[in-house]
């Protein structure tokens, strides 16, 4: 539980819960956390996350409610948190497989010539020196980039984000890392390895 709250809060409705918390009374969604957070955990337990991963889904899932509690047409609470669930559980599903599949595409695309010295990559200072690259390109580039590359969202899901085509997404995304490559050297390690990603995300 997250506080004691008083206990006139136990009998309302869902409904007037949620009048409450868009008016911004705390308290009424102390309650809805209360009365929701064992189910919730019960049911985020069929979906394969780990505890931790799954901890983070219900707690982002609650953070949402408050923060957008003005504007959330919601008719069935409990339905709504249990969707919010399961659609949040899937996006970090997909996020780990992307990222997995990422580091193995890279791997596999740079073992077969490099597997003594794979294990010599500087990696921090691989990814402060791209950090500080990417600081230096067009602010929309780097949105987008970082949407691809942090957020893991697929090029239709940028385009739809910020009312761009497909296409301009996908040609930003290699401007910048065709950038990487050039400053980098095409005969370093870290250059092939951004080809491998240049190449692997289509």
């Amino acid at each position: 539980m997250m506080k004691n709250i008083p206990a006139k809060y136990s009998s309302w409705t869902e409904h007037e819960l949620l009048l409450g918390i868009q008016s911004g009374d705390y308290a009424a969604f102390t309650e809805i956390y209360n009365r929701f957070i064992d189910k919730l955990h019960s049911y985020s337990q069929k979906i394969q996350l780990d505890a931790i991963d799954r901890e983070d889904v219900i707690q982002e899932v609650f953070s949402s409610l408050w923060i957008r509690r003005e504007d959330l047409a919601i008719d069935n609470l409990g339905a709504w948190l249990y969707m919010a669930v399961r659609k949040q559980s899937l996006y970090q599903l997909r996020k780990k497989k992307y990222q997995d599949q990422y580091m193995e595409n890279i791997i596999n695309f740079v073992t077969p010539f490099f597997d003594p010295i794979l294990g010599t990559i500087q990696e921090k200072e691989l990814q402060s020196f791209l950090d500080k690259e990417l600081s230096k390109m067009p602010p929309r580039a780097q949105e987008i980039f970082r949407m691809s590359r942090n957020d893991f969202l697929t090029y239709k899901e940028i385009a739809q984000k910020l009312e761009i085509s497909e296409a301009t997404v996908r040609k930003q995304v290699q401007n910048v890392l065709k950038v990487f490559r050039y400053k980098l050297g095409p005969r370093t390690l870290e250059g092939l390895l951004l080809a491998a990603i240049l190449f692997e995300k289509k």
